[in-house]
Formats: C-alpha cells, sequence, structure tokens
C-alpha cells in the first residue's frame, strides 16, 4: 500500500440564488421576517451568502423634523436586526440551530474589535449601510475622527452638491430647497450574517435539512442617528463655527449681538465648511449656538405656542464669493430676522482670540429648547422601512454521481457531523445602586471558548434625547478634545460607568487569581492594561481578530478565554460568575448586561432528524 493517496476530486458549480422572504413585502421596526431556504436548493457556501435589502429612514409627521438622518455609522444596517433565529424546515421537524438574542450588539462589539480604516472602508462599499470618516467634512478644531458625519456619499439622503434635477456639479451651487422625506434616499443594504452557520466554511448539506431563518427587527429609537458635526453634546467642535454677520475681513466682521433685523450669517471655513454642499445643515433646519465649550450661547424667547418659531429656520445655503476679502464664505439665510438674543454679544471669530473656535451652531430641529432639552407636548419620530428582501444563497452543484453516493450512506444509519463557533447571550439587569454584583452565568456548555460580557446603558431615553444624546452615558472627560461626549449609541454599547475591578469565579476559584482593575479606563482619562489583554484573548478565542483598540473606552467589555489556542473548556457542572465592584464612585446609569458566550456547537444529521449538542 503506498503511503500517499491520492484522493477523488468533485468538479463544484457554484450560482447565486435569490430567495425572498415568505411572510410579506415591507417590514416596519419589532416585526419578524422569515426566509426560507428549501431542500431544493441542495447544498450552498454559507460564508458566501448575505442578507439583501432595501431600507429607507423617514419622519412620519416632517413638519418642524429637517435634519438629517442614517443608520448606525458603525455596525450600519447591522444593527436593525434585534434577534437572529435559525430552524431547520418545518418539513424536517423545525429544530432550533441557532439563536443569537441581541445580535446587533454582538456584531457592534465585533466590528469595534475587529476593524481598520480598510475594514470600515470595505464594509461601507459593500453595502453594509456604513460610513466613514471622509476628508470633505474632517475637523480641523482637534475633534476626535467621526464615522457619523458623511454627506457626500451617505446613502440615506441627497447630497447637495448638484443642482436640483441632479445633471451638473458645482461646489458653489447654492442649496435652497426644504429637506423632505422626499430628500431620504433608499438604501440598498447587502449584509453578511455573523452567525455559526453562515460564518462556516463548509458546504451546508440543505437537502438534508432546509433552513428557516427568522429575523426580529430592533426599534427606530435604538438605530436612528442624527449627524454627529450638527450635535452640541457630541463632537461638539466638529459644527460649523459662526464667522460674522457681514463676512467682512479679520478687522471689519460684525458681531452678532442685540440685532432683530438679522437675517443671514457667515459661517467660517474652519471643520471643512468652504462650500455649500459640505454644510451639514439643510433647508427647513432650526439651529442655535454654543460658545466653544459647549455653553448655549442664545437665549431665544420661548413663550410662543411652537417653540420652533423662535429659533432661526435656514431658508438657503449658498456661497457669497465677495466674502472675506474675495476668498469666499458659506452663507446661511434665514426665513425671518433672528429673535432678539437675550443680553448676549457674539465675537467674531479670529486665531487671537478664539484658537479654538468661537461660537458653533447646532441643530434644534429633534429638541427645540436650548441645551437641547425636549420642549412639553413635543416629540420627535422617526421610523424606518424594509422591503424587497432576500437571502442571496451561492448554490452548489456537487453531480449526481457524489449526491447519490452520500444520500446512500445516509440511508445506510449514516450520520453527518458538523461544528460551528456559535454564540448565547444570557442577560442580567443591574440598578446604579448597586455598587457591588454578583452575576450569575448558568452556563452548560460543553465545549465553551469565551465569555465576552457586555454592560450597556438601560436607561429610558425617548428617540430625541438619543439622537441629540441628552443626558445618555458620558464617554470622555469634561476636558476631552470634543469638549462634550456622551454616547449615541445606547444600548449598542458598553459603558464602564465607574467601575473598580472585576473577577470570575468557576471550577471552585478565582479567575484571574486577582481581581483585574478597571479604575483608570472607568475614569475616562487613562488605560488599564490587563482588561485589554484579557479582552484580546477572549475575542481571538471567538475567531474574532483584534486588529484595534480604539473603541475600548466607548464600547467597553469585560471578556474571559476560557481556554487557548482555540481550545474548549467543559462548563457543565460548574458555577459560573461576575463580579464586579465599584468601590470609587457610584455608577450613573442602570445596565443590561449582555453576557455572550462563544461555544461549538454539534449539528447532527441522521435519517430524517436533526439534533444539536452544545
Amino acid at each position: 500500500m503506498s503511503f500517499w493517496i491520492a484522493e477523488d476530486k468533485v468538479p463544484i458549480e457554484q450560482t447565486q440564488t435569490a430567495i425572498s422572504a415568505t411572510n410579506g413585502l415591507n417590514y416596519s421596526p419589532g416585526q419578524v421576517i422569515h426566509i426560507d431556504v428549501p431542500p431544493t436548493t441542495k447544498y450552498f457556501k454559507p460564508s458566501d451568502c448575505f442578507l439583501q435589502f432595501d431600507c429607507k429612514i423617514e419622519t412620519p409627521n416632517e413638519g418642524n423634523n429637517k435634519t438629517r438622518l442614517q443608520l448606525d455609522a458603525e455596525i450600519g444596517a447591522q444593527s436593525l436586526i434585534r434577534n437572529l433565529r435559525i430552524y431547520t424546515s418545518p418539513e424536517s421537524g423545525g429544530t432550533l440551530l441557532e439563536e443569537i438574542q441581541d445580535y446587533n450588539a454582538m456584531v457592534a462589539i465585533k466590528y469595534s474589535y475587529d476593524t481598520d480604516d480598510s475594514k470600515k472602508a470595505l464594509r461601507a462599499i459593500s453595502g453594509e449601510g456604513i460610513t466613514i470618516n471622509k476628508p470633505e467634512t474632517k475637523g480641523t478644531q482637534g475633534s476626535n475622527r467621526s464615522s457619523c458625519a458623511d454627506i457626500t456619499t451617505n446613502p440615506f439622503f441627497k447630497t447637495s452638491r448638484f443642482d436640483d434635477d441632479e445633471t451638473s456639479a458645482s461646489d458653489t451651487n447654492k442649496i435652497d430647497t426644504t429637506f423632505t422625506n422626499a430628500s431620504r434616499m433608499t438604501a440598498k443594504c447587502c449584509l453578511p450574517i455573523h452567525s455559526g452557520i453562515f460564518d462556516s466554511e463548509r458546504v451546508w448539506p440543505n437537502v438534508l435539512t432546509g433552513l428557516r431563518i427568522e429575523i426580529e427587527l430592533e426599534e427606530a429609537d435604538v438605530v436612528v442617528r442624527q449627524l454627529e458635526s450638527v450635535l452640541l453634546n457630541n463632537k461638539f467642535r466638529l459644527n460649523p463655527i459662526f464667522d460674522s454677520v457681514n463676512g467682512s475681513i479679520t478687522a471689519g466682521k460684525s458681531d452678532l449681538g442685540q440685532n432683530g433685523s438679522t437675517q443671514s450669517i457667515f459661517l467660517a471655513p474652519d471643520n471643512s465648511q468652504k462650500f455649500p454642499y459640505q454644510c451639514p445643515f439643510v433647508v427647513g433646519e432650526y439651529i442655535n449656538l454654543a460658545s466653544n465649550n459647549g455653553t448655549v450661547y442664545a437665549s431665544w424667547n420661548t413663550s410662543d405656542a411652537d417653540a420652533f418659531e423662535e429659533y432661526p429656520r435656514i431658508a438657503k445655503i449658498e456661497f457669497d464669493e465677495n466674502a472675506s476679502g474675495g476668498d469666499g464664505l458659506v452663507k446661511l439665510t434665514f426665513d425671518k430676522p433672528m429673535e432678539q438674543i437675550a443680553a448676549h454679544t457674539f465675537s467674531h471669530v479670529n486665531e487671537a482670540s478664539h484658537p479654538n473656535g468661537g461660537v458653533h451652531l447646532f441643530s434644534v430641529s429633534v429638541s427645540p429648547l436650548s441645551g437641547c432639552q425636549v420642549a412639553a407636548g413635543y416629540t420627535f419620530a422617526a421610523s424606518y422601512e424594509i422591503s424587497n428582501v432576500e437571502l442571496i444563497v451561492q448554490e452548489l452543484d456537487i453531480g449526481k454521481t457524489e449526491e447519490n453516493r452520500m444520500m446512500s450512506q445516509m440511508k445506510e444509519g449514516g450520520v453527518m457531523v458538523m461544528d460551528i463557533l456559535s454564540v448565547q447571550n444570557y442577560k442580567y439587569s443591574q440598578l446604579k445602586s448597586d455598587i457591588v454584583a454578583n452575576i450569575r452565568l448558568p452556563l452548560d456548555f460543553s465545549r465553551a471558548r469565551s465569555i465576552v460580557c457586555l454592560p450597556t446603558d438601560s436607561n429610558s431615553y425617548n428617540l430625541a434625547k438619543r439622537l441629540t444624546a441628552d443626558d445618555t452615558y458620558q464617554v470622555l472627560a469634561n476636558d476631552s478634545c470634543d469638549v462634550r461626549s456622551f454616547s449615541t449609541r445606547t444600548g449598542l454599547v458598553g459603558i464602564s460607568d465607574h467601575l473598580t475591578n472585576y473577577q470570575f469565579l468557576y471550577d471552585g476559584r478565582l479567575q484571574p487569581s486577582r481581581q483585574v482593575p478597571c479604575s483608570k479606563i472607568s475614569s475616562k482619562k487613562s488605560i488599564d492594561a490587563q482588561p485589554l489583554i484579557e479582552t484580546e484573548k477572549a475575542l481571538v478565542q471567538a475567531d474574532i481578530p483584534v486588529k484595534s483598540f480604539a473603541s475600548f473606552n466607548e464600547n467597553f467589555v469585560i471578556a474571559r478565554a476560557l481556554s487557548l489556542n482555540s481550545g474548549v473548556y467543559d462548563c457543565r457542572g460548574r458555577d459560573f460568575n461576575l463580579q464586579v465592584n465599584y468601590q470609587g464612585s457610584a455608577p450613573t446609569k442602570n445596565k443590561l448586561w449582555k453576557n455572550f458566550v462563544w461555544h461549538l456547537r454539534r449539528i447532527s444529521i441522521k435519517g430524517d432528524s436533526v439534533s444539536v449538542e452544545m
């Protein structure tokens, strides 16, 4: 017998098949999408499959709701999926193969750490609904880079660089058309499915199982975002800067004081405000002003029944080529003269008096009172609609001979076994008054790899507060380069919130042997090394390569690798606990802990039955 044996090679033909959702044409937040992959689609390669659909964001009652909206910039349309379940087909028994609760939060972990500029750009251009930092809208005042400020290639609304007929482009085109739902575009989204089955490189024998994919959609409050370049409470120094009333050169600039006749202002060219299409505001949007330290500078008379009417509303955005001594400036014209500003005078912006920018503009179309407090009786509304949902399947044809051989073996009592790396979520609720918490994890996996615990802010916020980051979790310290840095991703990301240390308890002993300190991270000013080391080991065990720790504070996790080098750990019969201590300052937010456990799950196919072993 020869030592070397040539294996039989089977030629495979691959074709792309689109399978439509079976329970409707259009879907709104909270609804469930069913996609059935019939056994007639006999074999396919899961890792090459993707979900495809159209998504449009709308404001049901347009009224004063004039502002640009998009999906979460970091995970895009992945944020729309709250829960994901995969079953065998009803004809094969409807066995639950995988269930991932809070799928979007799990993807947020993956995309926060398995990322770099190339991956971000690839996810953006491949249709995941993700936006990235663009040179055309970059900040020049020292703010952190923002992925949620793209107004030139954003898939969710029309660019302002073109004329109304969209036939010619000009940097100096004026914008005088009111922003409406017609200005919002339908985004074509193409999403890879991050689950054990669909991340696998192995061919899936669908002829023996059939599949039903069940997608539960997230609420609009969690996924919709306003541009970060118009916010008061996040990356404030990225916002447009007030230059003057008359647009003159530095020595002759006129201030914005108690001048009720003022109906237009000029923007400084800082923060890329050089041409109208680069302005993050839209026609019809209400604005306010604040000093460069984030203090609301303008106090408008809001005694009117309609609080919006006491704010400047943009009627036209244009380029004045004669301003600033012929260099030109962007000019905002309002629909009526600005109301009297109570006891405030605005200085013009120049390098001598305001090296970090003097007076910034921010949007109040979502929350109409100074400081972004929601007006009594007013609720900002936004939603989204999904349509034309399809699963694009990479179908394989292995040939009749190979198929007959396999089916013959199965009829003779053969068993087909496949291992997939899946994830399960265990939730735990913690009140902000709990300065010591013992989180029990009822794990019963025979082959677990790692645990990643995500402490999310579970306080109640309406959409307006989420969009404007009003009183949400503060990510960075007050003296940061962003001036204010409150989270716009509440519910999707983890928060450290004054955590002092943590330690796991399992197998009858503390793991690791010493408490893991987190006080430097939770101070929002420094870094503890050990939590990052623990995080990297755990994510690598979950097949998530760690390419960046840039989001270690914006998406804080507590993690533990249960083994190394792709090994596994038997959790059965062992108590698992996570002990967290807040011994310095008390926590500021209630928390919902989302504890994701990555483990190997074995799917056994025998005859007419499918079983799952965990």
